[in-house]
């Protein structure tokens, strides 16, 4: 799609410029025309190659922006060009433009988004077409970006979390490295010159010290970052997958993070009016742990066979659903709320996450710091007990 740069002139008079894109040179004077503008000039621009990927915040202020002003009576398709003109995101704005396009050709909001799964998911999809049919499109478009929005300072407040105890433990070897690397051979050549046999802690610790400046620790070091950097890329194989995937479920934090999209996604949905069945299935498809999601779609098939979605937790869930959730569903089933009640128990998980991510934090760091003490110390041991042992012979 051709992206212009242009400058017109308004009907009072007053200069305006803008970025946007048009099909061509007539349709772009024809959508300033119907802003009463006067097109003085224009010429093509190339996108530029480093405008990446459109971020989560970006969804999120589209979809709240579009609700907003569809809730204020603004036509679809003219608050699509606003919010065109108003996207400072170069890929956003030419993928706003074409979404407007569509509508205008007839397909519906829903339709349009499913054509860029890679940018919209199916449970995007799903609720705005929830919208388009109860009539609520503007309200269900602010209800999808407050999820997204809710989601995405949950992951911003774990990641925030695990910044310090890496900057810690990062700080921690660090130091090591610099005590074991130029401060102890410092006191090898001391040793060197006394000419008697060292304590066997004395010798280990400069055994280590000559292990981290020679060539087989720099070798050693960097097949580790090539394995690691292989590992990342080749996880996607299905034997390696499979391990990874086994090994995600058997932390804590990583299923009750699951939980928290799943129930919140799930809940989301019946509020909107979609079924359960449905509603499972489209949560389902977001799941990249292959383990996780192979549970979830024999869930899916349990209730759809007719069983209750409590139940099928029992059935299938093992160590996914636990007893306590299980129990908040029922109580959910037999209340007719499962919607309501899937929520409090994705904000109980949520608290859990929470505590767990302040428990390890509180802990790690003073961990790392008893620990380098208890290193300086022995250090202080293997290099002076020598010295001392020096002394008293002279």
């Amino acid at each position: 799609m051709p992206y212009y740069s242009w400058s017109g002139v308004n009907i009072f008079g007053d200069v305006k410029k803008g970025k946007v894109f048009a099909r061509s040179d007539e349709d772009l004077d024809k959508m300033l025309f119907a802003r009463n503008i006067a097109l003085i000039k224009h010429k093509n621009l190339k996108i530029p190659r480093f405008w990446g990927k459109i971020a989560s915040d970006d969804k999120i202020h589209f979809f709240r922006q579009l609700g907003v002003l569809l809730n204020s009576g603004v036509r679809l398709p003219d608050a699509l060009m606003i919010l065109c003109d108003q996207a400072k995101h170069v890929r956003l704005k030419e993928l706003i433009f074409n979404i407007e396009l569509d509508i205008l050709q007839g397909l519906s909001l829903s339709e349009v988004l499913a054509k860029y799964p890679d940018i919209f998911d199916d449970l995007m999809a799903q609720i705005v077409k929830v919208g388009q049919e109860s009539g609520g499109l503007g309200a269900s478009l602010v209800q999808l970006s407050d999820y997204l929005e809710e989601k995405q300072v949950f992951y911003k407040k774990i990641k925030s979390a695990s910044m310090l105890p890496a900057i810690t433990l990062g700080f921690f070897l660090f130091i090591t490295f610099v005590i074991f690397a130029f401060v102890v051979p410092k006191f090898a050549e001391v040793f060197a010159s006394i000419g008697k046999e060292l304590p066997a802690l004395t010798r280990y610790i400069l055994g280590v010290s000559n292990f981290l400046r020679s060539s087989m620790f720099i070798v050693l070091l960097l097949s580790a970052i090539l394995f690691l950097l292989l590992l990342r890329k080749y996880t996607k194989f299905p034997a390696l997958k499979k391990v990874s995937d086994k090994m995600g479920l058997a932390i804590g934090v990583y299923r009750e993070t699951f939980l928290v999209n799943f129930l919140r996604s799930i809940s989301m949905m019946l509020k909107g009016g979609v079924r359960l069945v449905p509603a499972i299935h489209i949560a389902s498809s977001s799941i990249k742990n292959d383990t996780i999601k192979l549970c979830v779609e024999k869930l899916e098939y349990d209730v759809y066979a007719g069983s209750s979605l409590s139940q099928s937790m029992i059935d299938y869930g093992g160590k996914l659903f636990p007893q306590d959730l299980v129990a908040i569903v029922k109580v959910g089933e037999e209340t007719g709320k499962l919607g309501v009640m899937l929520d409090k128990a994705a904000d109980m998980y949520r608290q859990k996450i929470s505590r767990s991510i302040l428990f390890f934090t509180t802990i790690f760091q003073p961990l790392l710091m008893i620990m380098l003490g208890l290193l300086i110390t022995l250090l202080i041991f293997a290099i002076y007990i020598p010295i001392f042992g020096l002394a008293s012979t002279v």
